[in-house]
This record gives structure tokens, C-alpha cells and sequence, in this order.
């Protein structure tokens, strides 16, 4: 009985020890790792017009990979950038009604007016990405971050079709045209930068492996101003991954 007591009062006293060594751990330092995950989102209007009536969804697993180099100037409070390769994608059914869209019906041409009937529409972009956020560490294992990110466009998809439509054509005489099959293609359209906000969390399982869950909320509009959709559409995205730490000074 008397060497238990001897060893609980070791533990405790080698716990009192340890706490100020775990407090001494989380001090000012560099921080960089490397990242791997998906992003899951759409490219899409929002609110979304009650003219598109969305029948089936395909998020689609985007990879998203690179590196963030964050800079802990407190035990708490730090600053962080980096570099990323983003796919930002999804394919999407829509009932549409009178949606203003250009089409390019086959051994006719290209038609431009407001369409209703059955479109399918698959996005792809790829993104060479640069966040820049504030970050705040609870404790050696958990953080938050907040910012906006600056993206470029290294490719740009974006193209569908529509079945089985009626087209109001834009004429000085409106007439509506009876198309069984056309296609629609607005990737030129795409703008090449995409700027947004950044908010994100982290949890480190220990110094070099972690998780990471951002989310990002694209301020530009995706397409430029001559697009023949009358809505506003925007990059709205999440991302979930792992991290690797390569360096770790001063956590």
C-alpha cells in the first residue's frame, strides 16, 4: 500500500513537471507542411434562381495539393500563406424554364434566347492557388485561420447540353423554336483569377501528421460580363485533407 502512494505521488509530481514543459513547447516559429485532400463543392448561382431545378448533383472529388508555410510570431497568433494546385468541379441535371443561354444546335447554328427544358452542364477548373490568413492556436493540437485566396485559372471547363427544349429566340419578332439536342460551351467565358474568402481549421494528431478542413467562398463572379447566363455564378468549395509538417520550429 505504502508503494502505491510512493508511485501516485511520483505521477502526480512528474505531471506538475510536464505542464510547464507542454506550455514551453507552443512558442513563436516557422511552420510549414505539405497538403493533400479534396475539394467538394459547386460552381453555381446563390441564392439558385427558382428557374433551375436541380435533378441530380455529382460534387465530384476534386484533389487539391501544395504547401503552407505559416509563421507563429506568439504562442497564439500567427500569419500564413502559401501554394496549392485546386480542382474545382461537378456535373449537374437541371429542369430549366426560361433561362437566358446561346446554343449551338446541330446543321443549324447557334441559337441565343430563353430556353426551357433539360440541361446538363459539367464544370472543370483547375487553379493554381495562393491563400494568405490570420491564424489563431488554441493549444499545440488545434487552429483556426481566417483570410481570403488568390487564384489563377490553368484550365477551364465548362460546357454542357440541353434535350429536348423550347427556345424563345431574341428577334424583332419572337419566335419559339423546337430543339431536340444542342450544345452549349462558355468555357472561354471563364474568368482566368478567382479571389475569395478563407476560413479553415486544423487538428494535429502530433508533430508531423494532421487534418485540415477549409472552406472557401469565391467573391469574383466565375464568368466575365459578355456570358449570355443573366445569373451570377460563383466558385462555392470545401476542402478536406491530411498535412504532413516538414518543419516545425519553435511549436
Amino acid at each position: 500500500m505504502k508503494f502505491i502512494k510512493i508511485i501516485i505521488i511520483i505521477a502526480i509530481m512528474n505531471g506538475a513537471y510536464m505542464i510547464p514543459s507542454v506550455a514551453q513547447e507552443m512558442k513563436s516559429g516557422a511552420d510549414l507542411s505539405f497538403l493533400l485532400g479534396v475539394n467538394i463543392g459547386a460552381t453555381t448561382p446563390v441564392p439558385i434562381p427558382g428557374d433551375l431545378n436541380i435533378t441530380k448533383y455529382n460534387p465530384k472529388l476534386n484533389p487539391k495539393l501544395g504547401a503552407n508555410l505559416g509563421w507563429f510570431f506568439t504562442e497564439h497568433w500567427g500569419i500564413g500563406t502559401g501554394l496549392t494546385v485546386d480542382w474545382k468541379g461537378m456535373n449537374v441535371h437541371t429542369e430549366v424554364t426560361q433561362v437566358h443561354l446561346s446554343v449551338d444546335v446541330p446543321n443549324v447554328g447557334t441559337l441565343t434566347g430563353y430556353v426551357t427544358g433539360r440541361n446538363t452542364t459539367q464544370v472543370t477548373t483547375i487553379y493554381l492557388t495562393q491563400p494568405v490568413y490570420g491564424t489563431y492556436r488554441f493549444n499545440r493540437k488545434w487552429q483556426v485561420k481566417a483570410g481570403v485566396y488568390l487564384a489563377e485559372a490553368l484550365h477551364r471547363k465548362f460546357k454542357g447540353d440541353v434535350t429536348d427544349v423550347e427556345i424563345r429566340v431574341e428577334s424583332p419578332v419572337s419566335q419559339v423554336r423546337k430543339v431536340s439536342y444542342a450544345t452549349l460551351d462558355y468555357s472561354d467565358h471563364a474568368r482566368k483569377f478567382d479571389v475569395g474568402l478563407l476560413v479553415g481549421g486544423e487538428f494535429r494528431m502530433n508533430k508531423h501528421v494532421g487534418f485540415y478542413a477549409d472552406f472557401t467562398w469565391g467573391f469574383n463572379p466565375y464568368f466575365s460580363t459578355d456570358v449570355p447566363i443573366h445569373f451570377v455564378i460563383r466558385n462555392i468549395y470545401g476542402s478536406v485533407g491530411g498535412n504532413l509538417s516538414a518543419l516545425i520550429a519553435g511549436r
